[in-house]
């Protein structure tokens, strides 16, 4: 791994949390989950290993609001498929994806596993895979995804007419409209006939639906939808991903009631109260950033929601009444009360201190910013490494050269500043001869 996708992993880690992390926040989550909707199923399988750490097996919930609405007005034909996660998460999520009235997509549950088998679809206790169908709810009607089957059967017989022949089998409304495609598709390969025939009729074609599923589809292209809208969400850390198919799908909780999250932190907006389980909407009486995004997505303006005091017509009556011009105190009238004298100054103790006394956690040091590992750049010749006083383009001044006196001793001639006794004679001889001549 290179130096580029290390601190790009790093980044990440920072942001969205380590794995360590967010496995160890699941038995919280599902907590959450429980707590924020009664009824809500959430399982967690984990592995007891002879080392004698748990690690996780597989995780599986369903939102109890989910499951009311599938169960009113969203029983329909349900789609069940599996995909593999691509991201720093190993695995597969399987999910159970219905349609609301509207054919849009209807998530009913999902669950993250270790890898996708019979009895992992057995924990999301609905309509599955054929093994698991037969076990768990045997009376119910499956279809197969026609469009693997006719992959299968474009194996066997690759020519372009057959496969136009079997999808006007399959799409067939009726029996006879069925049996009529059959024959053709008997009298051109007497095997492609009976390769269909032995297979569930009722699985693949739409003659042999049941009646008043308000569902006609032989296709499960609404799993393969859902699979693409969480495309991106597959890539990130089981709690984010979780809670990106979540929202992505169920960002209203209520009439006028939304929840808006930033990577791991959510909070619930509620318009009709004006209020955020963050409480900055409750205590400033403006919208905070996760009220405004939730207006904001309802395209509405931001600031109808505030309270009545930031409007700009109770702006202006804060300055309706302005304070008036005064006259210097020349012209300030006289009056009769006895002029007080100021107040007697209370001497303390010690040296009056003047500067500001500082609290005890308060920093004292004086801040100086660090020069380490940056370029100086000298302000003369523009070049770095040096600064003017050592630039060599400076014309540096001579050093005059002194002479120094010779003092005459007793010991001999001595130089001048030769021993500092010298000086101080010296020195004393003429202060006494200016005192003398300011005497005189």
């Amino acid at each position: 791994m290179g130096q580029c996708r290390r601190t790009k992993k790093h980044v990440i880690e920072l942001i969205e949390g380590t794995l360590v992390e967010h496995y160890s926040k699941l038995w919280s989550y599902g907590e959450e989950i429980r707590r924020s909707n009664p009824g809500s199923t959430m399982k967690m399988d984990v592995n007891n290993m002879q080392d004698g750490k748990f690690y996780f097996s597989k995780f599986y919930v369903c939102f109890e609001g989910l499951k009311q609405g599938w169960r009113g007005s969203c029983r329909r034909v349900i789609n069940l498929d599996g995909c593999f996660l691509k991201g720093i998460c190993t695995g597969e999520l399987i999910s159970v994806v219905g349609r609301d009235a509207n054919n849009h997509i209807f998530p009913i549950a999902w669950a993250v596993v270790c890898v996708e088998s019979k009895e992992n679809w057995k924990c999301l206790n609905v309509e599955g895979l054929l093994e698991a169908v037969k076990e768990i709810l045997p009376s119910v009607e499956h279809r197969q995804f026609t469009r693997h089957f006719v992959a299968n059967f474009r194996k066997i017989f690759p020519r372009v007419m057959y496969e136009k022949m079997f999808w006007n089998a399959c799409k067939a409304s009726n029996e006879p409209l069925h049996n009529a495609a059959m024959k053709e598709i008997q009298l051109l390969n007497p095997s492609a006939f009976k390769y269909l025939t032995e297979k569930n009729q009722q699985s693949w074609c739409r003659a042999f639906f049941q009646v008043g599923k308000m569902c006609d589809a032989i296709e499960n292209g609404l799993s393969e939808s859902f699979k693409n809208v969480i495309r991106d969400e597959r890539k990130k850390p089981i709690i984010i991903m979780i809670e990106e198919i979540r929202l992505s799908n169920v960002l209203p909780t209520g009439l006028n009631q939304f929840e808006t999250r930033n990577l791991i932190e959510s909070y619930v907006v509620d318009l009709d109260k004006k209020t955020c389980s963050c409480r900055v909407w409750q205590l400033n009486r403006y919208a905070c950033v996760h009220s405004a995004a939730t207006i904001s997505y309802l395209n509405i303006d931001v600031g109808s929601y505030g309270d009545p005091m930031f409007f700009g017509a109770c702006y202006g009556k804060d300055y309706k009444y302005p304070l008036r011009g005064m006259n210097g105190s020349n012209m300030w009238p006289t009056t009769d009360f006895i002029p007080p004298l100021p107040p007697l100054k209370r001497k303390m103790l010690g040296r009056p201190n003047v500067n500001r006394r500082k609290d005890p956690g308060e920093k004292t040091t004086r801040h100086i910013v660090s020069k380490v590992m940056k370029k100086i750049l000298c302000s003369v010749c523009k070049q770095v490494g040096h600064n003017k006083v050592t630039c060599p383009k400076v014309e540096k001044p001579k050093k005059l050269k002194v002479k120094r006196k010779r003092s005459t001793t007793k010991g001999g001639d001595k130089e001048e500043g030769s021993g500092s006794k010298t000086i101080v004679a010296r020195k004393r001889k003429q202060s006494k001869s200016i005192i003398n001549k300011k005497i005189s």
